[in-house]
């Protein structure tokens, strides 16, 4: 699976790439499968080595935060259009599009967390909590979200878009790396 090779060539300290080490070759059918296409190529390599990566520095001289900054501004530049586009609200006043640009700059963050890392506070996950199952998230595992109607539904929305960024991105990387093989 691309995501199981991504993350070991993510995690090692050997790039070699020779018989009995093929490290880097799930490393370059990410690179291959952002310029093969596809809207979502932007976002590919970065949603995956956000997601799978889980963006924590190995060693004193990474930077695990700036992937997701890089990335946060990105999905929150791709939200905006996606908000414009859709007409997400009618814009009359001046002050409509300020509030418009922070409704977007919201949905881009609550739905980048919540896509990363949204499991329920209360039973981590598990969906049990003291032995049966959890109410706080109604049995699912992921934290709810909280807002106005229209806001969590925009963020379900985007969450939803990001799923389908990252599938797409390492179906082209996994038939990428097919061809390798």
């Amino acid at each position: 699976m691309f995501a199981e090779k991504y993350l070991q060539a993510l995690n090692t300290s050997d790039l070699r790439d020779d018989e009995q080490h093929c490290r880097t070759e799930a490393l370059a059918a990410a690179a291959l499968a952002d310029m093969s296409g596809g809207s979502g190529k932007v976002f590919g390599s970065l949603l995956a080595r956000a997601k799978y990566g889980d963006g924590v520095p190995h060693k004193t001289f990474e930077a695990g935060n700036r992937n997701l900054a890089v990335l946060l501004r990105a999905w929150t530049k791709a939200v905006t259009e996606k908000g414009l586009a859709r007409q997400w609200l009618k814009i009359k006043a001046e002050w409509d599009v300020k509030a418009a640009h922070g409704m977007y700059a919201k949905i881009a963050r609550v739905s980048l967390a919540h896509w990363l890392g949204g499991e329920c506070e209360c039973c981590d996950g598990t969906k049990i909590s003291a032995g049966r199952a959890c109410t706080h998230c109604a049995g699912t595992g992921r934290e709810p979200i909280r807002g106005g109607a229209m806001e969590v539904e925009r963020i379900k929305d985007m969450i939803s878009e990001l799923e389908g960024l990252c599938q797409a991105h390492s179906a082209r990387a996994g038939a990428k790396l097919r061809k390798v093989a």
